[in-house]
């Protein structure tokens, strides 16, 4: 009787041990976030849908993003939509004024060894490199 209750108790134990171990070795070999750069001027109507499908997109791939979005002097509501989002996942996004080409080579620099997509959203061509058009 004792051994096999031993042998249960063993068994969950070499579970959890196991679950444990696939959880680390995952969370370990997940790939660094995709860094989405946005470069919007007036698109208040537009952009907290493109923010909204990119964090849907990344939840279901399971893959983090940041979002970097450098406005450039929109005279709409862009920049609040943005900051209304972004405060409740500071972590997830950056808000930058456009203040010439020196700070997109900037941001650039800052992410140069990890995956970048740059993205005008004034740009038709451009969009189609935001997964929600892939």
């Amino acid at each position: 009787m004792i051994i096999g209750l031993l042998s249960i108790i063993g068994t969950y134990g070499l579970a959890i041990a196991l679950v444990h171990l696939v959880w680390y070795r995952w969370r370990r070999s997940r790939p660094n976030p995709i860094h989405y750069v946005l470069i919007t001027r007036n698109n208040a109507l537009h952009i907290e849908w493109y923010l909204r499908t990119l964090l849907f997109v990344s939840q279901f791939k399971a893959r983090e993003v940041h979002i970097v979005v450098i406005d450039e002097q929109s005279e709409d509501e862009t920049v609040a939509i943005v900051e209304r989002m972004a405060a409740t996942r500071t972590n997830q996004f950056d808000i930058l004024e456009w203040s010439g080409p020196s700070q997109l080579d900037e941001v650039m620099l800052r992410y140069a060894n990890e995956e970048v997509v740059l993205v005008r959203l004034s740009n038709a061509e451009e969009l189609q490199n935001l997964p929600l058009f892939q």
